[in-house]
């Protein structure tokens, strides 16, 4: 069963981090309010300030559960180069932003730069806080090699949002450029991937020999491009007149890309040298112990012991549907992301189709990670009932976007929209046959919440009021019956998602009464609110016309619909609940 540690919440490095968690949304929600633009560097500021305040989130919700004992990492050594490298990602975001984007008189921007300053700083306190003393350097991410793998991976991903839509196929010597900037950072990722995972043993040959031929590679080759690129990028290539007046002047992104180079040989030549006086002139005690045992890829015995690799977790059918899966799924929202993002009446069922790909790419990517490394035995939770009811989940989906995309978006499309149709299909076909693999069990085998008819009616329950929530409109909120509707389906989506999380997390036994009979309430009074909810919203809803000039009238008749499904769903969940808690012993 999961932990609960509440000091994780009150020491002060889980306050600094709360505080970051704040400080991040308000950023990124600010900036997302005053409207989206096509720019590299706002969406790298975007990108920046979510990704920090995802991955916060997960570090506080980890140790909160103590989930972070069961992972095979260095913990300590993941957040201390998590803290630095969100230090300097927050620290570009907040030069570049207010440098492009803000203006005397626009408040949203100023706004979005303070709180982006203010996370800047908390990251930097929070890299004090957690930044291990001399003597105590326990992994690679913590000693100088691995901060300087961050230091180069980081520089790489400016240098590429400076590129953004320059012709640099015009010349082969800065089509070379970019394949330096490219190979080198998919090395040092590697490298970081690898040294988290603790997968370092399985290179055949010493891997810090491999490295330091690597950083000298890198090192010429870097080398070139720091005369290559300025040389052609700027051949024929004047400042333009009005450059310091349009917003991220290309003229401007080359100078940057011309010094992140420089920036990145030095980085990469001091990479190279502390690799070699480490490895050939320096004793593993003038170093410590544990960070050269972690640095020559052997496995520190203070830290959870390396994942293993289950290559037969990828070959068997189910491995072999879920690789489908994530190949068709990226297929289906790189189609419709090549078509461009569609402002219209129906761009919430867009968003939605992109949703459902993306989610389920994710997941699916996810847990194939997750068993061929075999972390999925280290987890507090059924892994065969999660994997299961994700996969019925990702079936019922896939076949809305499925129905959904081609209804709304590929009537007089062109091949791409009907190619992500197609694709969508096929990806349903495959979700449902790992649904029929991962539920083959021996009869009378013991399952999970998810994988039972409960479970299951939770989670179409859940289902059901996304796709409500995709066919709402702000417009459409006029009578105080509409809005009463509206929370109906707002306050029985958040508790249908703290029962799921609940009983996947095991922590139902927890409560101070039965568990079991507080469903069965809250069950009874979902279904009194989604019958006034069935009544009310067509009511209200056709008479008073709420549907103005340009919106689709469809999406009425959707969310009644929904509604009465909802309604019967929740009708059986509660005659199902009380049938299982009060009829029979076996509950």
């Amino acid at each position: 069963m999961v932990t609960l540690d509440f000091r994780t919440l009150t020491a002060p490095v889980g306050i600094v981090r709360m505080l970051e968690v704040i400080f991040t949304c308000i950023s990124f929600s600010l900036v997302a309010s005053v409207g989206h633009r096509t720019e590299p560097f706002w969406t790298w500021c975007m990108f920046t300030w979510c990704f920090c305040f995802c991955i916060t989130i997960l570090i506080l919700v980890l140790e909160f559960t103590s989930l972070k004992n069961v992972l095979p990492i260095s913990w300590d050594d993941f957040t201390t180069a998590f803290a630095m490298l969100a230090t300097l990602m927050v620290l570009a975001a907040s030069v570049i932003y207010p440098d492009s984007f803000a203006c005397s008189t626009c408040s949203k921007q100023i706004g979005a730069t303070v709180t982006s300053c203010v996370a800047f700083i908390l990251y930097a306190v929070e890299v004090g806080l957690t930044r291990a003393k001399p003597g105590e350097i326990s992994g690679f991410l913590s000693s100088v090699p691995g901060l300087l793998k961050v230091l180069e991976a980081f520089v790489a991903c400016i240098i590429f949002i400076c590129l953004g839509d320059y012709n640099y196929a015009q010349y082969p010597g800065l089509q070379w450029c970019v394949a330096v900037y490219s190979i080198c950072f998919i090395f040092a990722l590697i490298v970081i991937l690898f040294t988290i995972g603790r997968l370092l043993s399985l290179f055949p040959g010493p891997f810090n020999k491999i490295l330091i031929g690597c950083n000298v590679l890198a090192v010429l080759m870097y080398a070139t491009a720091v005369v290559v690129w300025p040389l052609y990028s700027f051949k024929n290539n004047p400042r333009p007149n009005n450059c310091s007046q349009v917003v991220a002047c290309m003229w401007n992104k080359l100078v940057v890309v011309s010094f992140m180079t420089c920036f990145n040989l030095v980085a990469y030549i001091v990479d190279t040298v502390y690799s070699f006086k480490l490895v050939f002139f320096v004793k593993s005690n003038d170093f410590g112990d544990e960070a050269t045992h972690f640095f020559e890829g052997q496995a520190d015995s203070s830290c959870p012991a390396m994942a293993n690799v289950d290559l037969h977790s990828i070959t068997q059918p189910v491995g072999i549907m879920r690789i489908m899966a994530t190949i068709l799924t990226c297929m289906c929202f790189s189609l419709v992301a090549a078509v461009g993002h569609v402002l219209s009446p129906t761009s919430s069922y867009w968003a939605w189709c992109m949703f459902t790909w993306c989610f389920c790419f994710v997941f699916s990517f996810l847990i194939l990670i997750l068993e061929f490394t075999t972390v999925n035995t280290k987890l507090p939770f059924g892994w065969d009932d999660f994997t299961a009811a994700f996969a019925l989940l990702a079936s019922l989906m896939c076949l809305t976007t499925s129905i959904i995309y081609p209804t709304f978006f590929a009537k007089n499309g062109g091949p791409r929209q009907i190619g992500a149709s197609v694709v969508s299909w096929v990806c349903f076909g495959v979700y449902v046959g790992e649904v029929v693999l991962t539920r083959l069990r021996p009869s009378g085998e013991t399952i999970g919440f998810l994988s039972t008819l409960p479970g299951i009616m939770k989670m179409l329950e859940t289902l059901l009021a996304c796709l409500i929530f995709t066919s709402l409109e702000g417009a459409q909120f006029v009578s105080h019956e509409i809005k009463w509707c509206v929370s109906v389906y707002a306050l029985c989506f958040i508790f249908n998602v703290i029962i799921i999380l609940l009983t996947l997390g095991r922590l139902a036994s927890s409560f101070p009464f039965p568990f079991d009979k507080l469903v069965i309430g809250y069950n009874i009074l979902a279904t009194v609110m989604y019958m006034t909810a069935m009544v009310m919203w067509p009511l209200y809803s056709f008479r008073l016309n709420i549907c103005e000039p340009g919106c689709d009238r469809d999406k009425l008749i959707v969310v009644t619909f929904m509604t009465i499904m909802n309604s019967v769903v929740y009708i059986l969940d509660t005659a199902n609940s009380i049938r299982l808690v009060f009829c029979s012993g076996n509950h």
